[in-house]
């Protein structure tokens, strides 16, 4: 069955055989796209329709949003290639939505929807009035009927119930409970209780009163007043199963299995949400210049791309010894991604080794990463740095007042310009140098990222990267950087107690940048002053402060 209809109240019109089809301007008859039902994990709401639209750009789809909302998992959608070729047959269609599903990490399965209702009786309704044709691929195959009940519960009988109450549909094949031809879901959405009601219906003070018999377990009223009506279903979907997703990559890359990990490492879930909004994929090469444990390089090697790392202290990427085998390594063997391991350097991107057009003569052209994506520091245990040395090394001194912007402290000369030796070797080459280290600006920090992504970004190319923010007054205090030649297309916030962190996903538009250093790499955030952690991080500042908000921080005139 295909449909190309829009719900209405929740509901879907019932269609006709004719529905189906649309005749071409050539007079060939073509499947118009049917109506699918994603469903979505009840987690990271804020990047479950990200992906969605990331994965149909990474393959070229169309990708029709017909209903979704933030509090539910349900999302219904149409797809059709971006292609001139249009899909002549629903098993065309089908496989196109098993090939957008088997991408999604947020999603756990995609279902062809057949009828959408707000009560039974109605969604039978629906149901009945579709064409006897709807069913015939699937009345001699195996089956089985399954019910997915969200935020709510059925009892084996009511499952049964429910499943019996589908007899009228002209299936004659075996029912097989592992492994069937065909799967058919019933899928209920339940209304979110708040903590109120979970009071309300699972505590109290009195004698528990006696539910009904259709009622369950969970829906028992404790108290001594009136019996409330048993909870139901907001809204009924129905619909065959077409494919799952990616999800299996979660448990594959649980962090506790993971050889070489540190307590900054990344979720494995966000992880590779981070690599498929970033259009990770076979045949691209991707960076992440603050690599750490490597858990965003494995994430994208996963999905395909050839990946990259550097760090400004070479330690944290390479573990106790050398090789492969050690250190960020260790986890590509442990996957089997040794063949997408490129290499991992120890640099910061204000000394990166890597090539950036732009910055050397003839190059301007010569951009070559498809995606950036990378978990910077927040400067919370030790301040922000970079590689370099401090201002008390410096030929000049500082001003009078201790006090200098960050863009004549990257810019100073340092006393000694030539390499250290140690007993006549260069200090830099013994396998145990740890490179100077000066203070360095959070909001410099976000600059460079961008500059250096829209250096090196192809067209279309992406740059991912989390930063973190205070819950209140987010925009004002940490406002998103901008750049001009990149385009911002999703912001997702991960949230905890008192503070936040955003997952931001620019796109790198088509075009060079006119000049060496022109209005294209103008800082969008505000300039700071300082030398110490405190002075250059806001966001550490706020952090060590309790987030306090500037209105609670300043004192109280003799008013009141």
């Amino acid at each position: 069955m295909t449909a190309n209809a829009v719900p209405v109240n929740g509901q879907l019109p019932a269609m006709t055989q004719q529905d189906t089809h649309d005749t071409g301007q050539n007079g060939m008859t073509t499947a118009i796209s049917p109506l699918y039902l994603i469903r979505l994990t009840h987690t990271h709401e804020t990047f479950r329709q990200p992906e969605l639209e990331a994965i149909a750009t990474s393959l070229n789809i169309n990708l029709k949003i017909v209903e979704y909302q933030p509090n539910s998992p349900f999302c219904i959608v149409q797809l059709q290639p971006q292609t001139s070729s249009t899909l002549k047959t629903p098993d065309q269609h089908h496989a196109l939505a098993r090939t957008f599903a088997s991408n999604s990490i947020l999603a756990k399965s995609i279902h062809e929807l057949y009828a959408t209702a707000s009560d039974y009786p109605t969604l039978h309704s629906q149901i009945k009035a579709l064409p006897l044709e709807t069913w015939m691929a699937y009345q001699e195959v195996s089956f089985k009927f399954s019910i997915d009940a969200f935020f709510g519960k059925r009892s084996t009988s009511e499952q049964r119930s429910i499943i019996e109450s589908f007899s009228y549909l002209p299936f004659n094949g075996k029912i097989v409970m592992k492994k069937p031809n065909q799967e058919f879901v019933v899928s209920e959405e339940w209304e979110l209780l708040t903590p109120e009601e979970h009071s309300t219906l699972n505590q109290g003070c009195g004698s528990t009163i006696p539910r009904p018999d259709n009622a369950d377990q969970d829906d028992s009223i404790v108290g001594t007043i009136e019996v409330p009506e048993p909870r139901k279903p907001k809204r009924l979907f129905f619909g065959r199963y077409i494919s799952g997703t990616k999800r299996d990559l979660i448990d594959k890359h649980d962090l506790k299995k993971r050889p070489y990990i540190s307590t900054t490492s990344m979720d494995a879930e966000l992880a590779l949400v981070t690599a498929n909004l970033a259009l990770a994929g076979h045949g691209k090469l991707f960076l992440d210049p603050f690599v750490g444990t490597g858990g965003f390089m494995v994430a994208a090697a996963e999905l395909g791309a050839v990946t990259l790392g550097s760090d400004i202290d070479g330690r944290s990427f390479r573990g106790k010894g050398k090789g492969l085998d050690k250190g960020v390594g260790k986890n590509f063997v442990r996957y089997g991604l040794q063949d997408r391991f490129g290499d991992c350097l120890t640099s910061d991107l204000t000394n990166s080794p890597f090539r950036w057009p732009g910055k050397v003569s003839g190059l301007k052209s010569s951009r070559w990463l498809d995606g950036i994506i990378c978990d910077p520091p927040y400067g919370i245990r030790e301040g922000l740095k970079v590689l370099g040395r401090r201002i008390q090394d410096a030929d000049t001194p500082p001003s009078d007042s201790g006090v200098e912007d960050e863009s004549s402290i990257a810019t100073r000369r340092t006393v000694h310009d030539g390499p250290y030796f140690v007993d006549g070797i260069p200090s830099h080459t013994l396998p145990d140098f740890v490179a100077p280290k000066r203070p360095y600006s959070f909001n410099r920090m976000l600059d460079d990222i961008l500059e250096f992504a829209a250096r090196t970004l192809v067209d279309g190319g992406r740059l991912a990267f989390w930063m973190p923010c205070a819950n209140e007054a987010m925009e004002e205090e940490f406002p998103i950087p901008q750049h001009a030649m990149l385009e911002l297309k999703h912001v997702c916030v991960q949230s905890f107690n008192k503070w936040s962190r955003r997952l931001l996903v620019y796109q790198r538009v088509v075009g060079e940048m006119l000049e060496e250093f022109g209005d294209a790499s103008a800082s969008s955030l505000k300039a700071v002053s300082g030398t110490k952690a405190d002075d250059l991080n806001q966001f550490r500042r706020r952090y060590f402060q309790g987030f306090i908000s500037a209105d609670a921080q300043s004192p109280k005139n003799d008013n009141g």
